[in-house]
């Protein structure tokens, strides 16, 4: 009776140690899994509406001449958006922009079938390798394209190489703002994977171009919530710190823990990850 009492403890001491480890983890997770799964719209104005989350930040803009959307998410949030993007078109033919082509940006296309369907000036080749053939673009952009639609003039700029191979950002001339996909994670740390082309040198350098190109009243990021200019400081200061706390370990410990407070990706990403991603591709 003794022995059998006696592994009961060590099996009820496991269990709690693996019930501690599950809630742990929960609490861990939790940041992230909210703002990368749960959604909330914003009605910027009467033509204008942003859903954030449920994949990457979208947009929905109704002008005189078609409904645009702004990169179309992935999973059943893919599915609302499209409801949402065909009652307010009313009729009116959709264009599509992605920012980049990752999935949780771009998984949504096959809803819009017979669209225009925009993207950076990507090697097909490698799209089609990236990208399921019902969510492929139809449009690539090299460098820049202008679609005056009327009320809205909507100006698309490849800026090259940063998180991706091209990556696109979308202004709205006359209500001045932009939409940055990838580029900006608002209070999030960022993910970076070679195989995508996340280079960190060419990253900062599209930001100083989004700072210095634009007249910005409100940015749009590709995940977190909308602000202004400071979304595009901010990413700038993030960068700056991770590639200094490479280069002088010494100071690693002060420049993290300014950044307590961005969300981590389990396993993806973290202040650590960044570290480790400049010091293995040397950028």
């Amino acid at each position: 009776m003794k022995r059998l009492s006696k592994t009961k403890k060590v099996l009820t001491g496991i269990a709690l140690i693996l019930l501690l480890l599950i809630a742990g983890g929960a609490v861990y997770m939790y940041p992230a899994f909210t703002f990368f799964f749960q959604t909330e719209t914003q009605q910027l104005d009467k033509d204008l509406t942003i859903v954030l989350g449920g994949g990457g930040n979208s947009g929905i803009l109704v002008t005189d001449k078609a409904l645009v959307v702004i990169d179309t998410k992935m999973g059943g949030d893919a599915g609302d958006l499209f409801k949402l993007a065909k009652e307010k078109a009313a009729g009116k033919s959709i264009l599509v922009i992605n920012t980049h082509y990752h999935g949780d940006h771009v998984k949504g296309n096959h809803f819009y079938k017979g669209s225009r369907i925009f993207i950076g000036n990507y090697d097909k080749a490698f799209l089609q390798k990236e990208v399921d053939p019902d969510n492929m673009p139809t449009d690539y952009v090299k460098d820049s394209l202008v679609l005056d639609l009327g009320n809205e003039t909507v100006m698309l700029y490849d800026l090259g190489q940063a998180h991706t191979y091209h990556d696109m950002v979308v202004y709205l001339k006359n209500r001045k703002i932009l939409f940055s996909g990838d580029l900006i994670f608002h209070h999030i740390n960022p993910f970076l994977k070679k195989e995508s082309g996340a280079d960190v040198d060419k990253w900062l350098a599209a930001l100083h171009v989004i700072l210095n190109k634009f007249d910005l009243e409100k940015v749009v990021p590709g995940h977190g919530a909308t602000g202004g200019k400071e979304l595009v400081r901010s990413m700038i200061d993030y960068f700056g710190d991770m590639k200094a706390a490479e280069k002088d370990p010494s100071k690693a410990n002060d420049l993290k823990a300014k950044y307590k407070d961005w969300v981590e990706m389990p396993m993806m990403t973290s202040p650590q990850a960044t570290i480790d991603y400049i010091r293995e591709t040397g950028h």
